[in-house]
């Protein structure tokens, strides 16, 4: 462009004719207006592209952080490649980074960052929640908006959020440093390089009103709540099951105890009805050596070795429970009347009934079209957050931090959804399972008078049980 401006203001060296005068370009300064409109137009453009490819290297270094890591030339490709794809057993595999309850609070925030998802599924071992009177006295007490407002820099959420919500202040930091920053550059410049400073001041900004959000925000938080008291949905029916699961279970127990007339038999159903619980906890959570193990020692001192071994060699370890309290009903009980025994199996398809819903919660999440484009719209909204925002603060240094927090929020609301989706691994199964095998075997120390130490089985109030809330920051 300096080399055009040069040739047009030396003379011609041939005079001109006529047709080389029509053909000649306009003045000088008709092109050079014209000049400054293209090069904004083009600076404008190249900023863009510059924006989008620093956006894309943000997103590609998070990803690095949190995907696994391997070598080679083409090493991102596979790692995009199998980021949605199955893995090993994510909790299991969290152990090894968060063993404990102490290890998750005082994680530091290097850790958290190498392993978000990892950190993320420990904590949810830690709200499975249980209250006592005690917990909902602390849960209603004054001040606890006030608790809650300091909060924010030390929740979980905003610590598995960090790359989400680092992308946005990204965004609004390269908003603020091409509006702010280059006039500060041009006017460094001005002196040494008149044009370059001429051409930068020339460029168009970056931002926008508020009406794209105004137009569009309604939709996304309708999406968003919609999304949120859908997944509550599920995670409140959930609890319903389990609650009926505990009647029913307690109930079955109770009729076993009154109607069967031999004390050999009583235990074996009290057994196999406590155990009811503990095997479809398993069937519900995660499937991991681990788990298989600790389903062994919480059944084993209960079932005889006969039990213990069908139902561990079992693929549906709920069915093959079922099968045998079916055998103790209706084959070794001969004392119970056929009416008797049909409502001792009442019990048992109320069981299969609840197991099946169970099933078809934890087996058809929320529709994944519904879920994706939620979140795909919540990402370019807050994405074209900060250019929105530029213009409508008194200050334009508050774009980076407000759109920090906003971005903290929605995408809080988002990720709650995503949290209680899947209830089972958040409901604190151990517990109800823990209340339904101390109350039965208690109930049955009293019918046959032998102490329940021999079952393995500490009885606890069901009101003093507590997974002390007011000790991990949600």
């Amino acid at each position: 462009r300096l080399l055009s401006y040069a040739e047009r203001a030396q003379p011609s060296a041939a005079p001109a004719t006529a047709r080389s005068r029509c053909l000649r370009t306009p003045p000088l300064d008709a092109v050079e207006k014209g000049d400054d409109r293209q090069t904004a137009l083009g600076l404008g453009l190249l900023s863009l592209s510059a924006v989008a490819a620093m956006i894309h290297v943000a997103m590609h270094a998070c990803l690095a952080l949190v995907l696994p890591s391997t070598s080679g030339p083409t090493a991102l490709a596979p790692r995009l490649a199998t980021a949605r794809v199955s893995g090993p057993v994510m909790s299991v595999e969290s152990k090894k980074y968060f063993p404990t309850r102490e290890s998750v609070m005082d994680a530091s925030l290097f850790d958290i960052a190498k392993n978000p998802s990892m950190f993320k599924e420990a904590t949810r071992e830690f709200r499975r929640d249980v209250y006592t009177y005690a917990d909902w006295l602390w849960h209603r007490e004054a001040g606890h908006v006030a608790d809650a407002f300091t909060s924010v820099f030390t929740s979980g959420v905003s610590k598995w959020l960090w790359s989400e919500i680092f992308f946005v202040m990204v965004s609004a930091f390269i908003v603020l440093g091409y509006n702010d920053g280059l006039p500060a550059l041009a006017d460094a410049i001005r002196t040494s390089s008149p044009d370059l400073a001429s051409v930068l001041d020339a460029r168009p900004l970056f931002k926008l009103g508020l009406l794209p959000l105004t137009l569009s925000s309604p939709a996304l938080f309708l999406l968003l709540v919609f999304r949120t008291n859908a997944s509550y949905d599920r995670w409140w029916e959930a609890r319903k099951v389990w609650g009926a699961i505990i009647n029913t279970t307690r109930d079955h127990a109770r009729m076993c105890l009154i109607l069967m007339d031999n004390d050999k038999l009583r235990e074996q159903a009290v057994a196999q009805t406590a155990s009811y619980s503990r095997i479809l906890k398993f069937h519900l959570r995660e499937p991991s050596k681990e788990a298989e193990d600790l389903l062994y020692t919480e059944i084993a001192p209960i079932l005889t070795p006969e039990e213990l071994d069908t139902v561990m060699k079992a693929k549906h370890k709920p069915m093959a429970l079922s099968g045998l309290m079916s055998k103790t009903i209706h084959k070794d009980a001969e004392n119970l009347s056929t009416f008797e025994r049909l409502k001792l199996d009442q019990s048992l398809t109320l069981m299969m009934d609840y197991l099946g819903m169970c099933e078809r919660i934890v087996k058809t999440p929320i529709p994944l079209v519904y879920t994706r484009h939620t979140a795909r719209f919540l990402s370019w909204w807050l994405v074209f957050l900060p250019f929105c925002l530029y213009d409508a603060l008194p200050n334009h240094l508050l774009v980076i931090p407000v759109a920090g927090m906003i971005s903290f929020f929605l995408l809080g609301i988002e990720d709650l959804g995503n949290q209680i989706e899947e209830p089972f691994s958040i409901l604190p199964l151990e517990v109800m399972g823990d209340g339904i095998s101390g109350s039965i075997f208690e109930a049955l120390e009293m019918k046959t008078g032998k102490p329940k130490e021999v079952r393995g089985v500490e009885v606890i109030p069901y009101n003093k049980v507590s997974s002390q809330p007011s000790s991990f920051v949600r």
